[in-house]
């Protein structure tokens, strides 16, 4: 058996990528983010994937419905960005992609481009599934090259 060997250092994260989505475990997710983006004194990117299958039929063959939407999420990402600064995080970027799976983009697309050495995400984005670990929060935990946090809240019944 080899000796145990506890004299590492933590990684002091420098580029902390979080994606966020309208949800409340989304918004758990920043407040992770901008914590551990001030704890570190990281730059923190914030980012948000309009996820076209997301949208109804109707409104995703609607230009001015795809439209609205993007203009709401790129208005979200502003008082995301004025939040982490409110909050003492220092270097605050903002990426908003859109596409079919919001994991996949954070982690082949986004992530590298970034260069980030940690991914923050909500552990799911549908109201009911507390116990669970939604898809994109696995494909990201599985796939990315980086560490990874899943932020949870604690559900209370």
């Amino acid at each position: 058996m080899s000796k145990l060997d506890l004299n590492i250092e933590p990684n002091q994260f420098k580029t902390i990528l979080v994606g966020v989505d309208e949800s409340e475990q989304g918004y758990f997710a920043l407040v992770n983010a901008v914590h551990q983006a001030r704890e570190d004194d990281s730059k923190l990117v914030i980012a948000t994937i309009l996820e076209m299958g997301d949208l109804t039929t109707i409104e995703a063959m609607s230009l001015t419905a795809v439209k609205a939407k993007r203009a709401e999420y790129e208005e979200n990402l502003k008082r995301y960005r004025e939040f982490a600064l409110s909050k003492g995080v220092k270097d605050v970027q903002t990426v908003f992609e859109d596409g079919s799976k919001a994991g996949d983009i954070l982690v082949h697309e986004i992530a590298p481009e970034v260069q980030a050495d940690l991914i923050i995400i909500g552990a799911h984005s549908r109201e009911g599934f507390w116990d669970s670990l939604g898809s994109q929060a696995t494909y990201v935990s599985r796939h990315a090259r980086v560490s990874v946090m899943v932020a949870r809240q604690l559900y209370r019944h």
